[in-house]
């Protein structure tokens, strides 16, 4: 569970089909609280920009209560174009500290695998990161 703020990602690495040295940082999220007005604008309870917070505290409650949130997070996702609100899987998240030092062992992996070719046993993903952080290669 991410508390409401907290900078997150998701191993969204733009670019990441192409040559390791055109990868762009990993897109970084904003935790938002699951009655934030915001997570719950132009959606299929409020069809509209700005909803009443009442009636979205209202609304996410209910929805709680039943069970229907569990497991879902609202994030305000910083694109370099523009921004965007979605609900994802809490699982699915991670500190976004790690999700960058994820992507530099992934870059470093791909730019191995590049540069040898002929490498017969492929080299692991762990073996670019820090000892204390190849928990990170696991989820």
């Amino acid at each position: 569970m991410f508390k409401a703020g907290t900078s997150v990602g998701a191993g969204r690495w733009p670019n990441r089909s192409a040559h390791p040295d055109h990868w762009q940082k990993p897109v970084r999220g904003q935790v938002l609280d699951f009655c934030d007005m915001r997570a719950w604008a132009n959606s299929i309870h409020f069809p509209e920009d700005m909803p009443h917070a009442g009636d979205v505290m209202g609304v996410a409650l209910k929805l709680q209560a039943e069970g229907k949130l569990d497991g879902l997070t609202p994030v305000l996702w910083d694109f370099d174009t523009h921004r965007r609100i979605t609900w994802e899987r809490t699982s699915a998240l991670r500190p976004y500290e790690d999700d960058v030092m994820l992507w530099k062992a992934a870059r470093a992996l791909r730019r191995d695998e590049i540069e040898h070719p002929r490498r017969r046993k492929p080299r692991d993903i762990r073996e670019f990161l820090p000892k204390q952080q190849q928990r990170l290669a696991l989820a």
